[in-house]
């Protein structure tokens, strides 16, 4: 992804978009898994290079500097020193050399005093897991289509030229994950997630958005915050007002849950150094919630939403409960609504497609079991 790349734009704005992007995987997962924890950092960042290498190693420089050791740093360096154009040195290769001669040394000798050479081995042998291709197992890799192939939805993807993998996370239920981009590295100018939850026996669908924000101490200002309020304004446009809020025509409800909101704000913290932790702050706020508070205040802040937002946890409980998120629509509608709204192209953000299907999904039984 060449924006993450390019040094015409500051480190400071790459770094947290890339921040976005791997929350915003990691939302997704944990959503599909239906675990009260979240799926590690490191599992986002493995997912990531499973989908798009690219974008992995993009990311990878921008957020996971901390990682490299002064061995690491230190054998980056001899390899590029010693690399010529006709051979290219790889520091995995020194590291491995260094191994063996320091094995070799303990074998060789009787000295049974040999703590620090030890110490050593040890040091090396993590600096050479650092160059280590990342390995994904947890989620292992389907064939992709598996066998959705009767589902419209899926007979022809959404969006064109996307990144796209599907992983089993159940004994019936799958994700199909796709990360996007602009084209155009100028039109970066956030991070969101598409969640949907398909339901193949009712051929119905239900989703919610999630619109990443970057705050700073937990403070957004809607004047200051560049492009937030026409982001705003199209969530709600799209969304709120599409009537995807609405419970059933019907009159009564046959079953308790919080409205139906579909559009979410989702502040995450900047990061601010390369050597930052990752830690995000895990707010969700609706749309409507959000047009309540700015109608009254200059910014957003974690006390005077505190009472109109959801904690990560309750938000991932909430939507897999059914008790939050859009109506069941039927799939068809989806599709229609895409093409009517325009979101089948490629957005000015950075976009993360997750789409849940559970084969053998019973919503009451479900509901039950949480």
């Amino acid at each position: 992804m060449a924006y993450l790349d390019n040094d015409n734009f500051a480190s400071e704005d790459r770094r947290n978009h890339a921040f976005q992007a791997i929350n915003a995987v990691r939302e997704a997962v944990t959503l599909a898994k239906g675990t009260s924890l979240p799926i590690t950092y490191e599992r986002a960042f493995d997912l990531i290079e499973d989908l798009d290498p690219k974008l992995y190693e993009s990311i990878t420089k921008l957020l996971t500097s901390k990682n490299e050791s002064e061995t690491v740093k230190y054998y980056k360096e001899m390899a590029e020193i010693k690399s010529t154009p006709e051979k290219k040195i790889e520091p995995n290769d020194l590291i491995q050399k260094d191994i063996d001669s320091h094995e070799e040394l303990i074998g060789d000798t009787s000295f049974t005093n040999n703590r620090f050479i030890a110490k050593k081995i040890f040091e090396l042998r993590s600096a050479r897991e650092y160059f280590k291709p990342r390995q994904i197992s947890e989620h292992k890799v389907l064939n992709q289509d598996f066998y959705l192939r009767s589902i419209s939805s899926f007979d022809e993807p959404i969006y064109k030229n996307d990144n796209y993998k599907d992983y089993k996370i159940g004994k019936n239920k799958f994700l199909r994950l796709r990360l996007l981009h602009p084209d155009k590295d100028e039109e970066v100018l956030g991070v969101d997630l598409v969640y949907e939850q398909f339901d193949l026996q009712r051929e119905q669908v239900r989703f919610v958005h999630l619109q990443y924000k970057m705050w700073n101490a937990n403070t957004l200002y809607f004047s200051q915050s560049k492009n937030l309020l026409p982001q705003l304004d199209k969530i709600e446009s799209n969304l709120c007002k599409s009537g995807y809020c609405r419970g059933p025509e019907h009159g009564k409800r046959d079953k308790y849950r919080f409205p139906y909101c579909s559009g979410f704000l989702r502040p995450t913290s900047r990061i601010a150094q390369e050597d930052s932790k990752l830690i995000s702050t895990g707010l969700h706020v609706p749309i409507c919630l959000v047009r309540e508070i700015q109608q009254a205040n200059t910014k957003l802040t974690k006390d005077n939403c505190a009472e109109k937002s959801l904690s990560s946890k309750i938000f991932e409980e909430l939507f897999n409960s059914n008790l939050i998120g859009s109506r069941w629509i039927p799939i068809s509608e989806l599709d229609q609504f895409y093409e009517q709204k325009g979101l089948n192209s490629y957005s000015n953000r950075i976009r993360v497609h997750a789409q849940e299907v559970d084969v053998e999904y019973d919503i009451d039984k479900k509901r039950d079991e949480s």
